[in-house]
């Protein structure tokens, strides 16, 4: 009898067991977030300043007549007088924002391919400086964080305590920041009434042509407020919201009226996501990997919507991607706009809010596909005069 070797064992009986996922570890997380707020801390404040986080921590905006300003204020206070050390403060704003990532992870159960939109924007300077140190974005980011993870819980698992939490983090960003906040809250109003609305067999494509028909009525009628909130708060706050000795402000941006913001969108909102153009960056080499990083997220924004379109399962997903996450894209991008354009160094801290409700069809893809078992597969393989029959 002819003994078998054990490099020849192995190797049957790696093609006995089905390949294990490779999936995306919650340390991980953590431990990306940590060494933000390292670099945030150590380096990148010594090219440029951390801006708010300090005024944060001083409490110099304990007069501001904001509520959401002052809460945030009041926050990094009290957390100083308990920890009395700057970086601690920080980590403790990075290290919620990380758990609402981990619990997003987690509920995803991100694995193999769907691992790399995730770590794209984990990775990118544009999400990982503002998301690591205190401020609006590091709390913004932490709720958005659990919000994702809630409906994509939900999505698979259900449970009303994800609804729950998905209701509270929605009121949180409203709060922190309320566009993002209400295109968050249009997301889950699509994803539960799907959820809970009575089935169709309609296609996406007739929806959609539905559900644009009553948001162009709506529209028609909330215009006059619309146009009044967007040309007389959001553009002329957008424009002096930064100081005309910036070195990163546009001055020849000029956005004045509501019409001009969406017949500009197809050159302004790529613009916005990108950051500093290439001229910019000639002139301030500080602005390059913030440049290569807008790159990037333009490059994952038209990955999700490939995915969302033509990855996604067809059925339910498919509808509560194409029907809810689009919209709610949209109104946040289209929100950003301004404040992108006319200042793409500051800009970021904005965009760093949003950046991680990107990805959001690849995580429910890939808790979708987590929980489909593989297909067994027959396969009859020759080796000499030795036949084997493998069911795997």
């Amino acid at each position: 009898m002819q003994a078998h070797s054990p490099r020849r064992h192995h190797a049957d009986r790696a093609e006995r067991d089905p390949a294990q996922p490779r999936t995306f570890s919650t340390a991980a997380v953590y431990a990306i977030f940590v060494a933000w707020t390292l670099f945030s801390v150590f380096v990148y404040s010594h090219f440029s300043q951390l801006g708010d986080a300090k005024s944060y921590l001083s409490g110099a905006y304990e007069e501001t007549g904001e509520a959401r300003t002052y809460f945030v204020t009041l926050l990094a206070t009290r957390l100083m007088s308990l920890v009395h050390v700057d970086l601690i403060a920080h980590l403790v704003y990075s290290l919620f924002a990380a758990s609402g990532v981990a619990y997003m992870v987690k509920q995803a159960k991100v694995h193999d391919r769907y691992r790399w939109p995730l770590l794209a924007i984990l990775l990118c300077p544009n999400f990982g400086v503002w998301a690591s140190v205190i401020g609006r974005e590091a709390l913004f980011i932490g709720m958005l964080g659990f919000f994702m993870g809630a409906v994509v819980g939900y999505f698979t698992d259900r449970g009303l305590h994800r609804v729950l939490l998905a209701l509270v983090c929605v009121a949180g960003m409203v709060f922190i920041r309320a566009p993002y906040g209400i295109g968050t809250g249009l997301f889950l109003l699509m994803f539960l009434l799907y959820m809970w609305g009575p089935r169709t067999q309609l296609s996406v494509g007739v929806q959609f042509l539905g559900f644009a028909a009553v948001a162009a009525f709506v529209l028609y009628l909330a215009w006059p407020s619309i146009d009044d909130y967007i040309a007389g708060e959001v553009l002329p706050k957008a424009k002096t919201f930064f100081t005309i000795n910036s070195d990163t402000t546009r001055l020849w941006m000029n956005l004045t009226t509501t019409p001009q913001l969406f017949r500009t969108l197809w050159w302004t909102l790529p613009m916005a996501l990108v950051g500093p153009t290439p001229a910019e960056v000639a002139a301030r080499p500080l602005m390059l990997p913030f440049f290569l990083s807008g790159l990037m997220v333009l490059c994952v924004l038209l990955f999700s919507l490939h995915a969302a379109w033509r990855q996604s399962p067809p059925g339910l997903l498919r509808k509560i991607l194409v029907l809810g996450w689009m919209p709610a894209l949209l109104l946040i991008l289209v929100s950003y706009v301004p404040f992108g354009v006319y200042n793409p160094g500051s800009g970021i801290r904005y965009e760093s809010c949003f950046l991680l409700f990107l990805i959001l069809p690849s995580m429910f893809i890939s808790a979708v596909t987590a929980e489909e078992p593989e297909a067994p597969s027959i396969g009859v393989i020759a080796r000499g005069e030795e036949w084997r029959v493998l069911v795997h």
